[in-house]
């Protein structure tokens, strides 16, 4: 389905009936295809929502920087669409600055939170300059300079890079524009994180490139229920290489929050 919300075109879908409703938002040049295998091997019946984030999968990519708040508000106006009036939000890398942006601006719609190979400390200055310099690239060549680069650094599964590549190359220029800019400016949350005072479960690889496990233990002592769940032999993609440990550990979540 897709609906205009927020001043964009966003497309969703809606899984399941059961429990407080789980909000799975996907990572950078991703879109809502990578949860498939993981809701059908754990949340089948669970009340999921998934929505390709603006400017990625079939949602519309407008002109400009896609802040992480403004990625946020686009969450709670499909919230508001759909009646929803709180809701676990989970993000994957990416989906996680968006889900901490949510947590931010509107603690009092949040009944928990994950995320995944995430973080919530913001760019490092050559982080940034590393994004800007993708940027340039990317409008001088095109989305392939990105999944060439992304790919091989989201998981060693050859398979599975492959089938990142080719997601991501799918992905509208500006909507990787905009998302990189976003990204780029995004604030520190680190100060965020003892306010947050809702089940959190904090997901990382083992083998991830991309967020070291040390870091991401870190967050997860930083959340005043804060549960963490290391994932041997995993990259950044662990809703493909153990989507059932993954779904194991959102059930758990949604248990904690259901009471």
């Amino acid at each position: 389905m897709k609906v205009i919300l927020n001043g964009c075109g966003l497309a969703y879908e809606v899984r399941g009936e059961i429990g407080i409703p789980l909000v799975l938002i996907h990572g950078f040049g991703l879109n809502r295809r990578f949860w498939y295998e993981m809701i059908s091997s754990k949340l089948d019946k669970s009340h999921v929502v998934l929505v390709d984030v603006r400017g990625h999968g079939e949602s519309d990519a407008p002109k400009g920087s896609y802040s992480m708040s403004l990625l946020a508000e686009d969450v709670l106006a499909l919230l508001d669409y759909l009646g929803i009036k709180k809701a676990i939000i989970c993000g994957h890398s990416m989906g996680g600055y968006i889900s901490l942006a949510f947590a931010a601006a509107f603690p009092e719609r949040l009944a928990g939170l994950g995320l995944i190979t995430s973080r919530a400390r913001a760019d490092s200055e050559i982080q940034r300059q590393n994004r800007y310099a993708l940027i340039e690239k990317i409008q001088r060549e095109s989305v392939a300079a990105l999944a060439a680069s992304l790919a091989p650094r989201l998981t060693k599964n050859a398979a599975l890079v492959e089938q990142a590549y080719k997601i991501i190359i799918e992905t509208p220029a500006q909507g990787i524009i905009g998302a990189a800019y976003g990204m780029a400016e995004r604030p520190d949350r680190m100060d965020l994180l003892c306010e947050i005072k809702v089940p959190s479960l904090v997901v990382a690889g083992e083998e991830d490139q991309i967020v070291s496990i040390a870091e991401a233990k870190h967050l997860a002592e930083q959340l005043p229920q804060g549960i963490f769940l290391p994932i041997a032999a995993v990259g950044h993609l662990p809703m493909l290489e153990q989507p059932g440990t993954l779904g194991d550990g959102l059930l758990l979540l949604k248990n904690q929050v259901d009471g």
